[in-house]
């Protein structure tokens, strides 16, 4: 077995679906055309997120015929918002130590203080039942343990780290909602308590998607890295961010031009 590293940048779905327009599908269709693939099926992954989430750290372990070259994959995934940056062979299936998820929410006026009082109720082992997609199945506990939350902001956006063993279908997007109510003050600090209360029920709608991103699903696992696939890697998110940061300009002179007094009819 061969556990990869992933990184991806939310175009995609990751679990596998009939359309075949999916991570773990581009992904495998890319070893097989290196001829690296054995088994066309993914054993296990740190994690299965949505469309629009992004990830720095998530991995697959699946079964390979030799030892991969990454620099060949990446040949084949090219273009295609997908990255494996490091493999391993191994014996057994890895334990995750803990995830680690990270929301960049845009500014607007938070008081940056109240989420974090707010957060704090958060940690340790709650049902997370108001704050994750309801299982109609009702076979999955909605008891999960978050071992930390981290909040800090600069001028354009706040990032709230969340770590915990494992999170419910989206679980840390609706925290972050929730964060936010209480950082705009339309919910005060105590409402955790009530949805956290088993007794208690209401609906709190998830953040978008494409603020989130999976930095790590931690493993204890040496990774064997390619230098060409990090170099070009960070090219591209380098050419990525300089386009972000000019789209960023654009929008400020457009708002700023709306902000200026105007005469009007």
């Amino acid at each position: 077995m061969y556990i990869l590293k992933v990184a991806y940048d939310g175009r995609y779905s990751f679990q596998s679906q009939p359309h075949r327009n999916t991570v773990v599908d581009v992904l495998m269709d890319a070893l097989k055309e290196c001829g690296y693939l054995k088994e066309e099926k993914v054993i296990f992954s740190g994690g299965r997120t949505d469309k629009g989430v992004s990830a720095l750290g998530n991995f697959v372990v699946v079964e390979l015929n030799k030892e991969p070259i990454l620099s060949f994959i990446y040949s084949k995934l090219r273009g295609k918002g997908i990255w494996v940056l490091g493999y391993r062979e191994i014996d057994e299936i890895p334990k995750v130590e803990f995830r680690h998820y990270r929301y960049i929410l845009p500014d607007e006026g938070y008081n940056i203080e109240l989420m974090r009082e707010a957060s704090k109720k958060l940690i340790g082992t709650h049902s997370f039942h108001n704050l994750s997609k309801k299982d109609r199945s009702k076979e999955r506990s909605p008891i999960r343990t978050i071992y930390d939350i981290k909040i800090d902001a600069n001028e354009y956006f706040i990032t709230i780290d969340v770590i915990g063993e494992s999170f419910l279908w989206n679980m840390v997007r609706k925290i972050v909602t929730a964060l936010s109510y209480v950082g705009s003050e339309k919910k005060p600090v105590d409402w955790i308590d009530k949805l956290l209360d088993t007794h208690y029920k209401e609906g709190v709608p998830p953040a978008p998607a494409e603020g989130l991103i999976l930095i790590e699903a931690k493993v204890n696992v040496e990774y064997i890295y390619d230098n060409y696939v990090l170099r070009r890697f960070r090219e591209e998110w380098e050419e990525e961010y300089g386009k972000s940061i000019m789209k960023l300009g654009i929008c400020k002179s457009m708002l700023n031009f709306l902000n200026k007094p105007k005469n009007s009819k």
